[in-house]
């Protein structure tokens, strides 16, 4: 998605949620059609895999490339690479945390913002969150727990920051 005007534009990669099991760049297209002329950005919408064929950390791996490209290939998308965002909702704001935490510490690519909407930060179901909102709500705890269930591999891998962002040592 490209806004009108002549660039080099800044770059947002946005990845959808759905609970790493569902969505995919069509359940974003409204939000990533509005974004470039509203931020006068570009915007490159990625198409991770989904679990449960493709569990943790399939999407992360995904998503980490994806942002590489973005960075590698922003000229000829009328980029610059220099002002480069990664964002997402629910699960893709998880993927956006965690592809940041990626390139600061695998040396880039260079993140400049990050946009985390209703981020999913935590496998951990004993946050006041899940206390307080669990029910009655569209997406409850045990929901969550369908999601989580389908996208990792094991226990183990709730603990790994790239699932959970808030375990990252720094």
């Amino acid at each position: 998605y490209t806004p009108e005007g002549t660039g080099p534009f800044p770059i947002i990669v946005y990845f959808h949620g759905g609970g790493w099991v569902i969505g995919n760049p069509d359940t974003v297209d409204a939000t990533c059609a509005m974004l470039p002329n509203r931020a006068r950005a570009v915007v490159v919408s990625v198409d991770y895999r989904l679990a449960p064929e493709h569990k943790f950390p399939a999407a992360v791996v995904d998503c980490y490339a994806a942002t590489c490209w973005a960075a590698e290939n922003a000229r000829e998308i009328g980029g610059d690479p220099e002002r480069l965002a990664v964002a997402g909702d629910s699960a893709g704001g998880n993927l956006a945390a965690v592809v940041s935490l990626m390139a600061r510490d695998q040396g880039g690519p260079k993140i400049a913002f990050q946009v985390l909407i209703y981020p999913v930060t935590d496998y951990s179901f004993e946050t006041q969150s899940y206390i307080e909102n669990g029910k009655d709500y569209f997406l409850t705890t045990a929901m969550m727990r369908w999601f989580w269930g389908h996208y990792l591999r094991s226990e183990e891998d709730a603990r790994d920051w790239r699932a959970s962002p808030l375990r990252a040592p720094d």
